[in-house]
């Protein structure tokens, strides 16, 4: 009886007393008559009405939504966060405080939500947006609460406007970035500093009238070496600031392992005395990567792995499958990595060299998480430092 209506009944002292009354025709030979079920609400509704009292002292901002997706209950922070009057929002569907872009997928995400309703946070690691009665929008975090009303399951979104919380973490990145950037240029300029130094003395001593042929030599190669140690450091750098995104292709990582230490075998001056192992896994398929990239990620370890054996020594490169990824290691019988070092080395410009900017590892990790795989750096049992790189086949 009185469907959508508070009903209420008068006891003979004349007070009201709440109630939800039933409807029943019941047909006899005499006529027609009507049994009325009276169930007394008046616990019902003390306990509507704290919940309704918590609801609209909360903090934030809370909205109740019926099963038809329509605001049945909104508290006063709602209509401050959205502009609309409690009147304006009752009744009406929820998607009216969504952006008119998303509107399609939150209709079909409160679908899913509805099938399986649970405590938590909604939009999972996406970023979401209100949208306010004069159109603009407004970052939110909503937490999802579902409440089971008699047959109805009504579901209870506590938003939060992150705003400012939003223009704090903008404000701690572009801090963050700016003191990158000072850091960096400071080491970089001390990289560049080392070399352009030694190019000017070495320019200045070629105008001495008493300089003998082999001096001279000597002072071209010091100009030769130093330019280009200069012209690596800057390759490096422009190379970690800009990185390129994989041109991915199918390819055979082992033939690729092959073709890279052959022409690394091939240069005397590279290799020295290090022999090199390989132990390639015939069962790896070829898979999407982008060789050009991967193969910089392998020079790099192989140098890595010849200077730690100061070029004379042993390496070991395998590859293997490891829990649906492609594993490229390389090994080598040198001293290891010191334990103090070993959580720093994929750190832009940490190096344990003479000479180095400490990028090449920075820059390998870059290109293997491009991929979405993984680099690690241990020290086996048998001696030397080991290298892993984990590629997604």
């Amino acid at each position: 009886m009185g469907a959508g209506r508070d009903l209420f009944g008068r006891r003979k002292d004349g007070v009201e007393v709440p109630v939800e009354i039933g409807l029943n025709p019941v047909r006899t030979p005499q006529a027609v008559f009507i049994l009325a079920a009276v169930v007394d609400i008046t616990e019902r509704k003390k306990s509507e009405e704290r919940f309704r009292l918590a609801v609209e002292a909360a903090p934030n901002a809370m909205i109740m939504v019926g099963g038809d997706g329509r605001i049945v209950l909104a508290n006063l922070q709602a209509e401050k966060l959205f502009g609309y009057s409690q009147a304006e929002l009752l009744g009406n569907p929820i998607e009216m405080l969504v952006p008119v872009a998303a509107r399609g997928r939150h209709e079909r995400y409160r679908a899913d939500y509805s099938r399986a309703p649970e405590s938590r946070a909604m939009g999972g690691d996406r970023e979401l947006f209100g949208r306010r009665k004069d159109g603009s929008e407004v970052a939110v975090e909503i937490g999802l609460n579902p409440i089971k009303s008699g047959e109805e399951t009504l579901v209870l979104a506590a938003i939060l406007d992150i705003t400012e919380r939003r223009e704090m973490q903008r404000r701690l990145a572009q801090s963050e970035a700016l003191a990158a950037v000072g850091s960096m240029a400071a080491i970089l300029a001390h990289e560049i500093r080392n070399p352009l130094g030694s190019i000017v003395m070495a320019a200045r001593s070629l105008d001495r009238p008493d300089l003998n042929a082999e001096e001279r030599a000597t002072i071209s190669g010091v100009l030769s070496d130093e330019s280009q140690r200069l012209n690596r450091t800057l390759q490096d750098f422009l190379q970690y600031a800009r990185p390129r995104e994989p041109k991915l292709a199918v390819s055979d990582l082992n033939a690729l392992v092959k073709e890279t230490v052959a022409a690394l075998q091939a240069d005397a001056g590279l290799a020295g005395r290090v022999s090199i192992e390989l132990r390639l896994d015939p069962g790896l398929r070829s898979f999407r990567h982008d060789p050009d990239q991967v193969r910089q990620v392998l020079w790099n370890l192989i140098l890595n792995g010849i200077q730690a054996v100061d070029g004379e020594g042993r390496l070991e490169v395998s590859t293997s499958v490891e829990n649906g990824s492609a594993s490229l290691r390389v090994a080598d019988s040198g001293a290891g990595i010191e334990p103090a070092a070993l959580a720093k080395v994929f750190d832009p410009f940490f190096t344990t060299k003479k000479k180095g900017t400490g990028l090449g590892l920075a820059i390998c990790r870059r290109i293997v998480a491009a991929h979405g795989g993984s680099i690690a750096a241990d020290n086996p049992s048998g001696g030397g430092a080991r290298f892993t790189v984990l590629l997604p086949l």
